[in-house]
């Protein structure tokens, strides 16, 4: 049921894939900072746009991920958020808000973070994940935009509300296993508010954004291998 109140961000599928060939093609490039890595399994690069509203970037990409990539989109996507919230520990407090007309949603959730950061709360839109074409591959898109809904007002002193820039996930069928492994190409982008500045510590989040995403690759594979894998 949607809400009187509530206004949904607007979302371009075809600018939001460019966007992200843009990422993969600025990271081939060069000039990214490597931050945290697990050979075979995880790795993470993060930049600082200045120009940006919010301007340091984290990519990520969960290699040879135990499952399908539309599985992935399945699993991941906040339709199936009773199941998400019983293997997903790296992102709390999960809450499906408001269903979008496109099928997308608006969820709230609480990013735990380490010393010396306190957790983030976030209320973000999801869209439906969507096959693309991703040079040249078939491949599932999911985007994500900051978003704002009246049953999550302004945090308690407590909490701090981060700002997100667009996060996306590309799910790709891995070349030689496809029908059992894929990989996944990330961005996550927050401005995390409270005492911290939005540039000049890309060294602290992108250090912790990084491992944010490793724990939410761990659990997606436990999670698929708990509620999914016949």
């Amino acid at each position: 049921m949607q809400s009187k109140q509530q206004s949904f961000p607007s979302l371009d599928f075809e600018k939001e894939v460019e966007r992200a060939k843009w990422f993969k093609s600025d990271l081939e490039k060069g000039g990214w900072n490597q931050r945290y890595k697990v050979p075979g399994e995880f790795d993470s690069w993060s930049n600082t746009f200045p120009q940006e509203e919010v301007p340091i970037k984290t990519l990520f990409m969960f290699e040879a991920l135990p499952l399908t990539a539309e599985k992935f989109a399945e699993m991941v996507h906040p339709s199936n958020m009773d199941i998400r919230i019983k293997w997903d520990n790296a992102f709390q407090d999960l809450e499906t808000l408001e269903v979008a007309p496109d099928e997308g949603r608006i969820v709230y959730t609480r990013a735990a973070l380490s010393c010396p950061l306190t957790d983030r709360t976030l209320v973000l839109y999801v869209s439906p994940p969507k096959e693309v074409d991703w040079f040249g591959k078939k491949a599932f898109a999911m985007f994500v935009k900051n978003a704002t809904h009246p049953s999550k007002p302004k945090e308690p002193i407590s909490l701090i509300r981060a700002t997100n820039g667009g996060n996306f996930y590309i799910a790709v069928p891995d070349e030689n296993e496809p029908d059992i492994k894929c990989n996944v190409f990330g961005l996550t982008n927050n401005n995390y508010n409270g005492w911290l500045p939005n540039t000049g510590i890309e060294w602290l989040v992108g250090g912790k954004a990084s491992k944010v995403f490793y724990k939410l690759r761990q659990n997606i594979v436990k999670g698929y291998d708990q509620h999914f894998k016949k």
